[in-house]
């Protein structure tokens, strides 16, 4: 049992983070609203989403062929891959990854992080594919998660950092010359011609591999739900109004549209707001942006915990005799902003041991923390309270994509798929089947017989970045 003045402190915010039907029904319609601004507006704002056009204009059939570069900066990693393509939906794929040394992330330059990139594809073309001899530059698609303000399928300018990255003398620069300059200077046989976002490159992959003729699908979204989070699908040219004034490839009827739906609703207007939000808000370095991404991705998952448990216990309520015991202090792991991954929680939410004995040694390994059984049914109770309203915001994006596309696809009976990619929608339990329930309440198919898949795309930020690059002419 729990003590009466706990259970009741932790109830009050279980219900703060409850997500009703009603709320639901009103964000996806609020994000069809912001969709539509941020079709018509070519300046970014606050106060709707960027929905950047991607000059990708064309979704793979899986007939494509060639060999291909991809490179992938998605956050503390960069992955090298070449992709084979074989023409029937497969693909050869070889990969390197590297660690970004957290020294380039932050109060770094530009030419020091694109010439560490720029080695690392001199690196992985001399392991696989020394025997490369043809005077021809392989084409390379880049993968930079990070908001672009692009003008063509192979120029695009940094708008601003997130995940952690903080380099102020790339703002506002084209990130393809960046690249391209450090690869020449060690002359590299490289052409990089295509930008693309992971949430494109999640698209294009799954459209690649998925032959419709067996899943009876179409693949409409791709989306990322893993260190942050964001969407791209494909827009009718008609219904993008911002690109009147730009230079679309003649005979294109749509494009793939980048939503960057991490900044949904920043002046929240619909989405929850709790005290836990604000402080979490405050702690990052893009105060009042990206606030939808702050309350579901797997950045912020871990936080989100931490914050209410260090609430609960300035209330007196939790970790008394361990403060006490410890002569006035907590594990620094608690402590201290950052320290607690959705890894752990995602250990924390299935925990189903006599006494919750696994939650106990997964919070002494990884936090240090040492707990009574009581706090670890708190920790559970407030770890499953926070990952189900992060899963049912999820669902409004797609559920509002949904409805604004089905129109495209009413004269046929496949169902519609989302590619998903990303540690969250992949590993953390329960979290496809959130999205789903939360999906069957908005209800975006009302009135037909079709149904919603996810999909998990493997490899999706590489092989859709070599996808774009084999669109590029």
């Amino acid at each position: 049992m729990i003590d009466k003045k706990l259970d009741s402190a932790v109830k009050e915010i279980e219900d703060l983070f409850e997500v009703n039907d009603e709320f639901l029904l009103k964000a996806t319609d609020e994000f069809i609203n912001s969709m539509n601004n941020g079709l018509s507006h070519l300046s970014s704002t606050r106060q709707y989403m960027p929905m950047i056009p991607t000059f990708v204009t064309s979704i793979p059939t899986g007939k494509e062929k060639g060999l291909y570069l991809a490179g992938d900066l998605g956050g503390t990693n960069f992955r090298v891959c070449s992709v084979d393509l074989k023409g029937d939906h497969t693909y050869d794929l070889k990969q390197s990854k590297f660690e970004v040394p957290k020294d380039l992330m932050k109060g770094s330059t530009s030419d020091a992080l694109f010439s560490y990139l720029a080695s690392k594809v001199k690196d992985f073309l001399k392991e696989h594919h020394s025997d490369y001899d043809s005077d021809e530059r392989l084409k390379l698609g880049f993968t930079f998660s990070f908001p672009v303000n692009q003008t063509a399928l192979n120029k695009g300018t940094l708008i601003r950092w997130t995940k952690g990255f903080d380099i102020p003398d790339c703002v506002d620069k084209d990130i393809i010359e960046l690249f391209q300059s450090h690869i020449d200077l060690l002359e590299s046989k490289v052409e990089v011609v295509a930008l693309a976002n992971d949430t494109v490159g999640t698209l294009l992959s799954r459209a690649y591999t998925n032959n419709d003729e067996e899943s009876n699908a179409h693949t409409i979204v791709g989306s990322i739900f893993g260190t942050g989070t964001n969407g791209a699908y494909f827009e009718q040219l008609d219904n993008i109004p911002k690109l009147r004034s730009l230079d679309v490839p003649k005979g294109s009827t749509g494009m793939v549209i980048n939503t960057e739906w991490g900044s949904f609703d920043n002046e929240l207007k619909v989405l929850p707001r709790t005290k836990y939000d604000d402080l979490i808000d405050s702690e990052t370095f893009n105060k009042g942006y990206h606030l939808f991404e702050k309350r579901v991705s797997g950045m912020f998952l871990g936080e989100l915990l931490r914050v209410t448990l260090l609430d609960l216990f300035d209330k007196g309520l939790l970790f008394t005799d361990l403060y006490k015991a410890r002569g006035g202090s907590l594990p620094h792991r608690l402590a201290e902003q950052w320290q607690l991954n959705s890894e752990v929680l995602s250990y924390l939410e299935i925990d189903d041991s006599t006494d919750l004995k696994m939650s106990q040694l997964v919070l002494e390994n990884h936090l240090r923390l040492p707990t009574s059984k009581q706090e670890r049914i708190v920790i559970q109770r407030l770890t499953r309270a926070i990952s189900k309203r992060a899963a049912y915001l999820s669902a409004i994006p797609l559920a509002a994509i949904v409805k604004r596309v089905k129109p495209q696809y009413e004269n046929d009976n496949k169902d519609l798929e989302f590619g998903c990619d990303g540690s969250v929608v992949e590993f953390y339990p329960g979290f496809q089947q959130n999205i789903l329930k939360a999906i069957d309440i908005i209800n975006p198919l009302k009135g037909t017989n079709k149904k919603i898949h996810l999909r998990i795309a493997k490899d999706g930020s590489g092989v859709g970045a070599a996808l774009c690059a084999s669109t590029s002419k």
